[in-house]
């Protein structure tokens, strides 16, 4: 098969109606614009927008002069058979069925007046026949004793070097991410962004991290208190390890790398190469959200409803749809807590010999 890169479209690209459209539909300038995408994060808006560039990108590639046509009149029946096709050369169906939902949403907003029913029915049939991905099933439990181990062998290294090395920084740092995304699983572009002077702020001897509105999807900001042994590790990076980056001192983002701010690319290849290695599993950050449903399904089965404060979700059937308020992911917190204590002191006995 094939192989090749789908290209998108970028905006300063795309015909002169669509930006307008686009601009009109989904760029809101205060709180009283009532544009259809107004309501929407700016990562629904970014990936709605992605979806549009590519469904652009594939026009001018295979059929550039349909691009002069209006915008209504390129997307056809027949078009969007090909581009599935097109897309099938480097994706997965449930990669697809996400694309084309991403591009209903968007052209109903777009063009409201058009019926794109059919594009809704054509994605759904696919899903219907799409293999998703049978990701083996890994608990929370395991990725905090992994957390734990690395951060524990980085300061046994800075004991026998006498200082830090940047192979114990860098371990200790992504000891400290796994630890803390089992903690506090948001997700991974909020974890990027997290800044020390902004997200960051201490609450007695415990720290919380606050995820602002702005990096969630729903909109509502959402905290995380860390427990005392996650707190105490983050002292010890911020006074000791975080500064032996260079640079570090220059900015204040949360997770630093040499000489620059850890983007979210670089934090998913840090942990999917630590958790491929340790659990036989290449862990993502996504899937610790998935991970911290599972743990809590399994070991306190009564309380999995917090899991729907700790991933951040309106309701809880969004989380039993997709994973099995900032006051009540606090109270979710410390169930967390709670049971990542009673694990802490015999990890083996909650199946946790290999992590």
């Amino acid at each position: 098969m094939t192989k090749h890169l789908n290209f998108a479209l970028p905006f300063c690209s795309w015909p002169e109606q669509d930006r307008q459209v686009w601009a009109a539909c989904f760029t809101s300038v205060d709180i009283f614009d009532d544009t259809p995408g107004s309501h929407l994060s700016a990562a629904t808006r970014q990936g709605r927008k992605a979806a549009y560039g590519q469904w652009l990108g594939f026009l001018d590639l295979l059929e550039p002069e349909c691009l002069e046509r209006p915008a209504p009149d390129r997307l056809t029946r027949k078009r969007i058979e090909d581009y599935v096709a097109y897309l099938r050369e480097n994706c997965r169906d449930t990669t697809i069925v996400h694309q084309l939902a991403r591009l209903f949403y968007t052209v109903r907003s777009m063009y409201p007046e058009v019926d794109w029913d059919w594009l809704y029915r054509l994605a759904r049939r696919i899903n219907r026949s799409a293999q998703p991905i049978m990701h083996p099933i890994v608990l929370s439990s395991d990725l905090y004793a992994l957390g734990l181990r690395l951060m524990d062998k980085a300061k046994a290294k800075v004991e026998r070097a006498a200082f830090v090395t940047k192979s114990a920084a860098v371990m200790y740092r992504d000891g400290l991410l796994i630890a803390t995304l089992v903690e506090a699983p948001m997700r991974r572009r909020a974890f990027s962004q997290l800044r020390i002077e902004e997200h960051l702020r201490k609450i007695g001897e415990l720290w919380a991290i606050t995820v602002t509105e702005d990096l969630t999807k729903t909109r509502r900001a959402h905290e995380y208190l860390l427990s005392e042994r996650l707190s105490k590790a983050m002292d010890v990076y911020l006074d000791r390890f975080r500064i032996a980056f260079p640079n570090a001192v220059d900015h204040d983002w949360l997770w630093t790398s040499i000489g620059r701010a850890m983007t979210d690319k670089m934090i998913r290849r840090r942990t999917i190469r630590w958790t491929h290695g340790a659990l036989g599993a290449a862990v993502s950050p996504h899937r610790f959200r998935n991970a911290v449903a599972n743990f809590i399904l399994a070991a306190d089965p009564q309380n999995v409803r917090v899991t729907k404060d700790l991933l951040g979700h309106a309701s809880f059937a969004m989380t039993e749809k997709h994973y099995i308020d900032a006051a009540h992911s606090r109270l979710a917190g410390k169930a967390l807590h709670a049971i990542l204590t009673e694990m802490a002191s015999g990890p083996k006995k909650m199946g946790c010999d290999h992590a």
